[in-house]
């Protein structure tokens, strides 16, 4: 058996309600032991200390939501003797063909160290695995489109790393939640990392993808999605990062000011853009 250490970040939820953990319960996940480190980023009372006690599960409370980079890292000084390390959100369904085709990936290239499954959108689309590019990455037509590996990139819920990856590397805490992903795969391609899809599909519901979408959460999400831009921009160390940071919150503000039909979302996604712009350029200087 495979020795996996599945960290799962939880926010404002009880680990019982957690579409992850359910999935996770009834799935065969046959050649591996996975040993659950649950990390809690809520920010309202809940049961979650009591019922991982209970279960015998790993529990550590953030006391708040101090972002998904500090989290990850807090799950990490827990996972002991795992020969891998999964990474997952609260609300995904996780399948026994998952772990199924993740072993045979695992066990056929031990060259590689990071696995990343088809992440396919409510809307037919394949976000994840993708070939990065700052301003807007490009998605894969099929499953089969082959990615070079510098340019591979993905989302990291449901990433399968090898733990020799962290023995030294820690996430960036910089970086709050949305461009999370994104750095940490800049930095393994620097690193010089093996990447590997696993063929199996992931579906995952996006905020910004839906049919409907409330302008005041719109609004609360692009508050926290703009600054992790920025902040990804300014870690790549070129002001053109900065412009182009610019440039994609601009647009960004206008594609989800348009989605839930608020031109208060517009401006004020973009005047935020517009600060921060100032504000980045300045301490690149």
């Amino acid at each position: 058996m495979i020795p996996i250490a599945a960290i799962m970040v939880l926010y404002n939820k009880e680990i019982v309600n957690a579409i992850t953990y359910n999935s996770l319960l009834g799935c065969d996940t046959g050649q591996f032991k996975v040993n659950l480190i649950v990390v809690d980023n809520s920010t309202i009372e809940n049961r979650n200390r009591e019922i991982c006690e209970i279960n015998g599960i790993k529990y550590i409370d953030m006391q708040g939501n101090k972002g998904i980079s500090k989290a990850y890292n807090a799950g990490l000084e827990c996972i002991d003797d795992a020969e891998l390390v999964l990474l997952l959100d609260d609300d995904t369904e996780i399948t026994s063909d998952y772990f199924d085709k993740l072993y045979n990936k695992v066990d056929k290239h031990p060259e590689r160290d990071i696995f990343a499954p088809i992440v396919e959108g409510q809307d037919g689309v394949i976000y994840s695995p993708n070939e990065f590019h700052f301003l807007k990455n490009h998605f894969i037509g099929d499953y089969k489109q082959p990615i070079h590996q510098k340019d591979f990139n993905a989302i990291a819920s449901c990433l399968a790393i090898r733990s020799r990856v962290f023995d030294d590397y820690r996430f960036n805490e910089l970086l709050f939640v949305d461009q999370v992903d994104q750095f940490f795969f800049c930095e393994q391609r620097k690193l010089g990392r093996k990447f590997c899809r696993i063929n199996t599909v992931i579906k995952q519901n996006f905020y910004q993808r839906g049919e409907e979408l409330n302008s005041e959460y719109a609004w609360k999400r692009l508050k926290i999605r703009i600054p992790d831009i920025y902040r990804h921009a300014y870690l790549m160390k070129k002001r053109t990062y900065i412009l182009g940071a610019f440039v994609k919150c601009s647009g960004l503000s206008l594609q989800i000011g348009k989605k839930c039909k608020s031109i208060k979302v517009i401006v004020k996604g973009v005047l935020l853009s517009i600060k921060s712009l100032f504000i980045w350029s300045s301490w690149l200087r």
